[in-house]
């Protein structure tokens, strides 16, 4: 339907799929049942949709952290090809009395035209949502709500987070995540900065075409029922330990160094990486601003080609050099500046954005694919319980460097294995640089991999080659 404008009143009346539902999961007592379900919904939440909110839904003690601070923020696809996007809290006690807190979580419905505004950043829709007040927590639930409408629209990077990301845990850290998460079913944080952060820095590190491919909850126990992409684990090492041993999870320690599985030499975590190293985060900026299709996470090695030939040439334009690390003026000045999400509404600044009880912060710094392309893509996670299985194809430098993280893999070749994961990062990047026409690099390149052959038993090199 087309925006018209009633003739009396002058109101323009919004297209259907510019309304935001809503959907309220927790504990209560209703006509159909008792316990944990979907106890009210605006007039646009169909059968299907409502029946998927059921089950992804955490019910009791599914937090992470149990004071009444505790918040998570989640993000999943429906089968109407819109995304879930939610915040789950405590609020007061279950009706059933049998103690514990009663954990809310209100459910925003959000459809494809809608997000993209926010650049496919659930996390800047939230903010939005936040600032208008439409995430609340309801002393009586009403039977049914009100669809919502959000104005305005974000910027396609959070420069301001990204700097700050690049500061702790840094930069090798960050592209040791985006590299976990393109390459494992499902990938867990635990420990450096909080899981929101280092999420949200993970979906600024995407081009907004490819955010939505992955869903992710920042608060919730990690449950079979709920199979997102991207979680968040607590600083108990035993439940990081049961977490490994029961789910295919990769679990990710920021309290100490990258681990060498991850080490981020695929094309996209490597241009992510020399681009936060550089400080140079304007760049980034400015080429997630540009469409670029139906996008997904399989070109992101083609794009990161291209983007590191532009990356070369504007820092030679600004007189500097291929390779060169030097951020500019704008960034230097960009990196403490507050985010403008130019939805019309000030946002609170991050300390000041509560949730449902009285303390609760949201601590946020801080965008969409054709739908059913979307649901292919989480086609697995449609079923509780189900695995999602994913075998991609390695370069020969990462099956080097699972080889070099497991000599025993290869008895025989244990004692002739002395290649760090540093040589191997050096490695791809003057691969890189002699494709985008560096002419020291092909030189550089022949002198690595000579050395690299001396360093590695035949057999080895045989198999990488």
């Amino acid at each position: 339907m087309d925006v018209e404008e009633t003739a009396d009143r002058g109101n323009v009346i919004p297209e259907p799929m510019d309304l935001i539902d809503q959907a309220i999961f927790t504990s209560g007592e209703t006509e159909r049942a008792s316990g944990y379900q979907v106890v009210a919904t605006s007039p646009g939440v169909g059968e299907a949709d409502a029946r998927e909110l059921a089950a992804w839904g955490p019910s009791h003690d599914s937090l992470l952290n149990s004071g009444p601070d505790a918040v998570s923020f989640n993000f999943h696809p429906l089968p109407s090809g819109r995304m879930c996007i939610s915040r789950t809290t405590p609020a007061g006690f279950e009706y059933s009395g049998r103690g514990g807190a009663r954990i809310y979580t209100q459910c925003l419905l959000v459809w494809p035209q809608t997000l993209a505004r926010f650049a496919n950043n659930p996390f800047a829709l939230l903010r939005a949502a936040l600032a208008n007040g439409s995430l609340r927590v309801y002393d009586e639930i009403p039977r049914q709500l009100a669809p919502l409408r959000l104005a305005g629209r974000a910027k396609a990077v959070d420069t301001a987070l990204l700097a700050r990301l690049s500061a702790s845990p840094g930069p090798e850290w960050i592209a040791t995540l985006v590299q976990a998460a393109l390459d494992s079913a499902t990938v867990a944080v635990a420990g450096g900065p909080p899981a929101e952060h280092l999420i949200a820095g993970l979906i600024n590190c995407l081009p907004p075409e490819c955010r939505t491919e992955f869903s992710f909850s920042t608060g919730l126990k990690v449950c079979s029922r709920r199979p997102f992409r991207i979680v968040a684990l607590s600083d108990d090492r035993e439940e990081q330990r049961r977490v490994e041993r029961l789910y295919n999870v990769a679990v990710l320690h920021l309290s100490g160094d990258p681990p060498d599985e991850f080490a981020p030499i695929e094309a996209w975590p490597r241009v992510i990486h020399r681009v936060l190293k550089s400080g140079r985060l304007s760049f980034l900026a400015n080429q997630f601003a540009r469409p670029h299709g139906d996008l997904s996470t399989e070109d992101l090695s083609a794009l990161a080609l291209q983007l590191l030939e532009e990356f070369d040439a504007t820092a030679i334009g600004q007189g500097g050099s291929a390779g060169d690390e030097t951020p500019s003026a704008d960034d230097k000045a960009g990196e403490n500046a507050p985010q403008d999400d130019e939805s019309g509404d000030e946002a609170p600044p991050d300390d000041e954005m509560s949730g449902a009880a009285p303390t609760a912060r949201l601590r946020l710094f801080g965008g969409f694919r054709d739908p059913n392309a979307q649901l292919r893509a989480h086609g697995a996670q449609h079923r509780p319980g189900a695995a999602v299985a994913r075998a991609p194809v390695d370069p020969p430098s990462k099956r080097l460097a699972a080889k070099v993280s497991n000599p025993t893999a290869a008895p025989h070749e244990e004692a002739r294995l002395s290649v760090a994961a540093s040589d191997l990062v050096r490695l791809d990047e003057l691969v890189f640089e002699a494709i985008v026409g560096r002419p020291e690099a092909v030189d550089e390149l022949g002198d690595l991999w000579d050395e690299l052959s001396r360093r590695l038993s035949g057999p080895l090199l045989a198999e990488i080659s």
